[in-house]
This record gives C-alpha cells, sequence and structure tokens, in this order.
C-alpha cells in the first residue's frame, strides 16, 4: 500500500519537476539556435533568386528634390557668371622663365640654375691619338688629346627630342724635324652641339654646329675663332635604307666646305653599312665579352685642325694640318648602343695619307709630310 505523501512533499516534487523541464528546455533551444540560423543563412546564400530591381525605388515617391540652377520651377535661374563669394578662379601661370634653360627652349614646364644644370650631364669623353713623325726631313709627329663632357637637353624646342651640348678642350703637339717651324702645342677649346629630329620619321634632319678658340694661346685673332658644323637631311626609303645629303663645313684654310651625301644600309640588327662622305664607315658584330658586345669596324675621316700660331722668327699666323685617316678597331659597348651607332669605347689603328701643313700668309714656306701611322683610343666616344 502506497505511502500517502504530505503537502509539503508534493509541493517540493512540483518544484523539482518544474525546474528540470526548464532546465532541458533551455538547453535545447541554445544548442539548436544557431543551427536553426545558419541553415536558414545557406538556404538564402545558394537558392536566392533576387535580381536587380526593375523599377526605380526613387521615382515618383514623396522625397522632395534639391533645387538646381537652370531647371523650371526651381526659382534659382540660370548659375551666376561670377562666385557669390570671393575672387574668381583662374588658372596657376606657368612659372616665369628665369633662364636659359627653361620655358618654350627645353620644354614648357622646365626651370633650371647653373646648379641644377649638372643633372643632364652624361658619360665624359676622353680620346688619346698619336702620330709619329716619319723618316723624312718634312716629317711631323703629333699627339692629340681631347676632354669632353656631354649635356643632353631634353624636347628642344618642344621637338620632343634632346639637344646635346659638349664643352670641350683640346690639346695638340707638334714633334719632329719640321717641328721647330711649329710651337711646341697648340690648344683648342670650343662648344659643340648636336640635334637631330625624329628619326622614326621618313624624313628628318641632322645638325650640328661648333664654336670655339683655337690657338697656341699666344696669339688671339678674329681667325682664332672658328665656326665648322654640318646639315644634313635624311631620307629613310626603306625600313633598312637611308639616303643622307647636305654640306659639312671646316674653316679651314684650304678646304671651307664639302659636299656630303650617301647612304646608310643596315641590312642586318649586327651591321651596319655607311657609304657617307667624307666619314665612310662598316661595322659588324664580332663577339660578346662580360655583357658587353664587341664590334669590328673599318672607316675614314678628314683629320688634322687649323690654328693661330706664332712661328719661331716669324709673326703670328694662321696654320692648317691637314690629312686623311684610314682605320679599322674595335668597339664595345652595350648591345642596343652598337645597333644604334653609339659605343663606350674604341681601340683604332691606321694609316695616315696626304698630309699638308698650310701658312695662310706664307703659301711659299708650305710642305706635305709623309705618310705615317696612327694608334687611337677613346672612352664615351
Amino acid at each position: 500500500m502506497p505511502l500517502p505523501k504530505t503537502a509539503d512533499t508534493i509541493l517540493r516534487l512540483a518544484f523539482i519537476t518544474t525546474a528540470m523541464s526548464f532546465t532541458v528546455t533551455n538547453v535545447v533551444i541554445l544548442n539548436a539556435a544557431p543551427i536553426t540560423l545558419m541553415n536558414r543563412y545557406t538556404y538564402y546564400q545558394d537558392t536566392g533568386t533576387l535580381g536587380d530591381p526593375s523599377f526605380d525605388a526613387y521615382e515618383n515617391n514623396s522625397v522632395p528634390r534639391l533645387p538646381a540652377f537652370g531647371q523650371g520651377g526651381s526659382g534659382l535661374g540660370s548659375a551666376p557668371g561670377e562666385p557669390w563669394f570671393g575672387p574668381e578662379y583662374t588658372k596657376p601661370k606657368d612659372p616665369p622663365n628665369t633662364s636659359l634653360f627653361s620655358g618654350n627652349l627645353f620644354g614648357r614646364d622646365r626651370q633650371s640654375t647653373a646648379i641644377d644644370i649638372f643633372r643632364f650631364a652624361e658619360t665624359p669623353q676622353i680620346q688619346y691619338a698619336w702620330i709619329p713623325d716619319g723618316s723624312s726631313s718634312d716629317s711631323v709627329g703629333m699627339s692629340e688629346l681631347n676632354l669632353a663632357v656631354v649635356f643632353a637637353f631634353p624636347n628642344f624646342l618642344e621637338s620632343e627630342q634632346p639637344i646635346y651640348v659638349s664643352p670641350s678642350f683640346g690639346l695638340t703637339m707638334f714633334e719632329g724635324p719640321q717641328a721647330e717651324e711649329l710651337p711646341g702645342q697648340v690648344y683648342s677649346a670650343f662648344l659643340d652641339m648636336q640635334w637631330t629630329s625624329d628619326p622614326t620619321q621618313r624624313f628628318y634632319a641632322d645638325l650640328g654646329l661648333t664654336v670655339g678658340i683655337h690657338s697656341d694661346f699666344d696669339t688671339l685673332s678674329t681667325d682664332s675663332l672658328r665656326l665648322t658644323g654640318h646639315a644634313l637631311a635624311n631620307i629613310s626609303i626603306e625600313e633598312n635604307t637611308t639616303l643622307k645629303f647636305g654640306v659639312v663645313y671646316f674653316d679651314r684654310l684650304d678646304i671651307k666646305m664639302l659636299p656630303a651625301f650617301g647612304v646608310f644600309w643596315n641590312p642586318h640588327p649586327e651591321i651596319r653599312i655607311d657609304l657617307y662622305f667624307p666619314r665612310p664607315r662598316i661595322s659588324q658584330y664580332y663577339t660578346e665579352i662580360n655583357n658587353y658586345d664587341i664590334w669590328w669596324y673599318v672607316g675614314g675621316e678628314y683629320g688634322g685642325g687649323s690654328w693661330t700660331m706664332k712661328r719661331n722668327g716669324v709673326a703670328s699666323t694662321q696654320v692648317d694640318v691637314n690629312d686623311f685617316r684610314l682605320v679599322a678597331g674595335f668597339e664595345f659597348g652595350l648591345a642596343e648602343q652598337l645597333r644604334q651607332g653609339r659605343h663606350v669605347g674604341f681601340v683604332e689603328a691606321g694609316i695616315v695619307l696626304d698630309r699638308e701643313v698650310i701658312y695662310k700668309d706664307t703659301a711659299a714656306d708650305n710642305f706635305s709630310p709623309g705618310t705615317t701611322v696612327m694608334l687611337r683610343v677613346g672612352l664615351g666616344y
């Protein structure tokens, strides 16, 4: 027979049962709720078919639009020609041209000073040539040293092509039996300028001008100041063939000016044939050493120079030393440089022909030194 339960016992059992039921219910809810939410999220992500709305949510609604100039009914009319507050906006002006190398000469917004002009400097150049005297009594030996620094100023006269300006200095020393008629050395201080229009065009120009003093520096006269240069027109008749013609100005006693003409042919990226008077040249790739390409070449040039000088026992005068040189040698540089006719350095040997020394005031004293040889090296040229 079951034991009778008192009212207190019944109340305790009811309280315990209610508490356990509440606890179990809460645990189930806490564990099941995240699963239910995740399933709902995945459902909308994977199978949702919502697209772009087919109506303008802001069309014909009750939200008022901001008034704008020129709209009917806005009450604002047209936009004012001047600002309501403050001065009218104006475009900033270009900086004033305070230097020769600023403004339209080397680019519109370029401004340079004497200090930062050196940022345009490129590789310095040095060249030495040795021409020994021969065995005849009229022989004259020569040693030639030339130093230069090239500055490349971009966008010359808005042409998008640079102009190369090269302050240069040359020293020429004479020796041999006939050298006693000449000073021991003469000097050349000059400024060389070169500019070429866009070479990718079918027609382009190649211009050069040199202004300098050529003297023994004991004699300075109007003859000491000499202008030399060239003006060439180039016409590309094919992708690898160009005709060249123009003039070369030497400003010497014997030869003032020569016509210039020829054809440049580039049948292969590693062959350059420049049949051009008065400076022909043929060059071709030979080998590679330490990432530098080596090319061999043969060529010719009109050499020598002209200076004002004081002869021993004779008044000062202008003197020409003229010759024609045939050379062969090797040049080295980066592959792209050599394919464009430029190099880092060279070494060459040659023969010096048709030599003559010409005096301006005493033509009877002119003489012809004998044929000799030449060795020449250069860096940067």
